[in-house]
């Protein structure tokens, strides 16, 4: 396993490729998306619990073709396509319960995401080790407010959080844009 971080040339190279003369109309989408999420985070926190609904009933759905031209004749063989689209359709049906289990998934990531922050901290020694305590505390904070607000509060939370994300995504890949085109000159 390669533990090296690659260097910025690499970063910015693949995503040149990736997104090539498309990324500023998609960090400035980004952006303007983030920016209404953190001013109508509920609506945001909506959309994001459809969004994932829709992946996962097209996920149900592929999943339920393939075990048809597989000929699948066991109940475990349609198990995971009917799992998919229930999910799916109880995310579309309920969106309230949709976007508070999106919550308890945001609680476990941040859970998950301290504990390696503080493990990492461990391994690197000197190197860093306070950003990752740091990043460690703050997930710790993060996933205890979404766990004393859940589930109400995942309504909020939720979309702040995608919202900031996107806005940070976005400016992210204007960087990455203005490296690259600093590379060509």
């Amino acid at each position: 396993m390669n533990n090296q971080i690659p260097d910025l040339s690499t970063v910015v190279e693949a995503e040149r490729k990736m997104f090539g003369k498309y990324v500023l109309p998609i960090a400035v989408v980004l952006i303007i998306i983030g920016i209404f999420g953190l001013l109508s985070p509920v609506i945001l926190s909506a959309a994001t619990d459809g969004v994932l609904a829709a992946l996962l009933i097209i996920a149900g759905f592929t999943w339920f073709i393939h075990s048809y031209q597989m000929h699948q004749h066991h109940l475990a063989d349609w198990l995971k396509p009917v799992l998919l689209l229930a999910t799916g359709g109880v995310m579309i049906a309920l969106p309230n319960a949709g976007i508070a289990a999106i919550g308890l998934m945001f609680i476990l990531y941040f859970v998950m995401d301290a504990y390696r922050n503080f493990t990492q901290s461990n391994v690197h020694g000197g190197h860093g080790r306070g950003w990752f305590i740091f990043s460690g505390v703050i997930d710790v904070a993060i996933a205890i407010l979404f766990f004393v607000t859940w589930p109400q509060g995942s309504l909020i939370l939720v979309g702040i959080f995608v919202g900031v994300n996107l806005i940070f995504d976005g400016v992210i890949l204007l960087m990455l844009r203005n490296a690259v085109s600093g590379d060509h000159q």
